[in-house]
């Protein structure tokens, strides 16, 4: 079996090396040649998967170590017969840690506070339903919106009776956070879902995060927001056309960074364990060499005493959004953008989630331990 995989998937050669030859790219080179004898072709968001690159190829198996697929064709891999296997949910938990490093971002810079705010989720999967939760955890209000969700409940008659909110009322709240899949047809296309009508339902202080695609924002429609209401806060991790993205919307932003939202070793190690189970079901095989790590030690982390006044600077101490803005933002205003762009994201790959991290401090309060520990944070 002739196996061709992304280089950057993580563990990717100890996990699948023993299954056959492997043959390790960059995401972004691989072409239909490079396809030719290829049984499995294991990818992630970089590289697009369609008739163009497989046709005349033996692939039987695609995989994508990513929670979305607007990358693959999945129309045209059912017609052919092709499996397929993602890893949903895998980078849902690392997500939600930089929706919260970009709410402490808020917390501390813009005068947000939680304690009277409400969030407003647009998009209620294994993302944006794991954000209500730990949000609901801390006692902030959100509501959450969700069109196909919604009309699921209605038809299956489903007894979790959760109250969805339309776009325009979701729209509304203090801070708004997208986490819907892009989706470019049908009645729940999201495709420039955000354009100049829905930003402007934006209130007066507002801030706007978008961690899922890029174009499900109209850039054209947000440029020129950003010119008209610079109250609202933006902290934006996906982009149309990336790695290559517009200069003036990445310096206008107060947070850009370079779609690593999902990245981290315990979210990238979850999306290759889906994968190999995929991988491993489908080829009736078992895995002959347990050297698939599935735990990692803890990270400890010092609490500086700026934090202890301030608890949400231990979770921009834990995930420098700031400093990865910079770095990010600097690279664009010299024109290196693109290939810095995929510099930064292989540096996060050994970014540690919340839940991997030891707080090593005493002096916080009774209140600050335990809302640290509902993002994740364990408390020595």
């Amino acid at each position: 079996m002739k196996i061709l995989a992304d280089k950057n998937i993580l563990s990717v050669e100890n996990t699948f090396a023993q299954f056959g030859d492997l043959i390790l790219l960059d995401g972004r080179e691989i072409t239909r040649k490079d396809l030719r004898d290829i049984d499995v072709l294991l990818v992630r968001s970089i590289t697009r998967v369609n008739e163009e690159l497989l046709a005349g190829s033996k692939v039987k198996f695609v995989g994508t170590a990513t929670s979305g697929t607007d990358h693959i064709d999945l129309e045209y891999l059912e017609n052919r017969k092709i499996f397929f296997a993602d890893a949903k949910g895998s980078n849902a938990n690392a997500v939600v840690d930089y929706c919260f490093s970009a709410l402490a971002f808020a917390v501390i810079n813009k005068g947000l506070n939680v304690e009277t705010c409400e969030v407003g989720i647009v998009g209620a999967g294994k993302v944006g339903g794991l954000f209500s939760l730990k949000l609901d955890a801390l006692g902030i209000r959100n509501r959450l919106c969700d069109p196909p969700l919604a009309q699921q409940q209605l038809l299956d008659y489903d007894q979790t009776n959760i109250r969805y909110h339309t776009l325009e009322e979701t729209l509304q709240c203090d801070v708004i956070s997208l986490h819907v899949p892009l989706n470019r047809t049908g009645s729940y296309s999201t495709v420039n879902m955000i354009g100049a009508s829905q930003l402007q339902l934006l209130k007066h202080g507002a801030l706007f995060i978008n961690a899922c695609r890029g174009e499900v924002v109209n850039e054209n429609a947000l440029s020129e927001f950003m010119k008209q209401r610079s109250d609202v806060s933006f902290v934006f991790d996906v982009w149309k056309g990336e790695p290559k993205v517009d200069r003036h919307i990445v310096e206008a932003v107060d947070i850009a960074t370079p779609h690593i939202a999902g990245y981290s070793q315990e979210a990238k190690f979850s999306a290759t364990e889906l994968l190999r189970q995929g991988f491993l079901t489908h080829f009736n095989l078992t895995d002959t060499i347990t050297i698939y790590k599935t735990e990692q030690e803890m990270l400890p982390l010092d609490v500086k005493e700026e934090s202890t006044e301030h608890a949400w600077n231990v979770l921009l101490n834990a995930f420098p959004l700031e400093e990865i803005s910079q770095n990010f933002k600097h690279a664009v205003s010299e024109g290196v953008g693109e290939r810095v762009f995929d510099q930064i994201r292989q540096q996060l790959l050994s970014r540690r989630e919340f839940k991997a991290i030891i707080l090593n401090s005493h002096e916080l309060t009774e209140k600050q331990q335990k809302n640290l520990n509902v993002l994740g944070f364990n408390i020595s």
